[in-house]
């Protein structure tokens, strides 16, 4: 009878454990947001990878440098043309597309041309001090993306 007590005893304790709703995992997700943020404003950026559905796309963007400021304005600068945009990074709760807690880094451009390709809510793969790996899985309109900045 011992037995059976101690057991049930550790059963609840599992339950309860299970069912925690202090969301822990959350803060640590804004705080590597917030890590990110500091991150991407440090320097220029170039894309060393950006795959849209299926298709490479990398070369489009090699002219390009980009600039991430705190005041979430983006920048990205060429040999003939600079282009004005925003970005942030944020930690969601999920969406129908997205479900999941975690960091996603979003990117503006209202330019309908090559860099409004790069206009989406991406979530962060990994990211180091020269290196931002972003995936789009599938979005809203079924488009899927794999863009990677390398510092310059």
């Amino acid at each position: 009878m011992k037995r059976l007590k101690i057991v049930l005893v550790v059963l609840m304790v599992s339950l309860v454990l299970a069912c925690d709703k202090d969301r822990d995992d959350i803060d640590l997700s804004q705080a590597e947001a917030n890590e990110l943020n500091l991150i991407a404003q440090q320097g220029e950026w170039k894309i060393s990878n950006f795959t849209l559905n299926n298709v490479q796309n990398t070369a489009d963007y090699t002219d390009y440098v980009f600039l991430f400021d705190d005041a979430n304005t983006l920048s990205a600068i060429s040999t003939i043309d600079e282009v004005s945009g925003t970005w942030r990074v944020s930690n969601d709760s999920g969406d129908e597309f997205d479900p999941y807690d975690d960091v996603d880094f979003h990117i503006f451009f209202s330019s309908t041309g090559k860099l409004g390709e790069l206009a989406n809510n991406y979530d962060v793969i990994a990211a180091t001090n020269n290196e931002i790996k972003l995936n789009l899985g599938e979005n809203a309109n079924g488009t899927t993306a794999l863009l990677i900045f390398s510092r310059n």
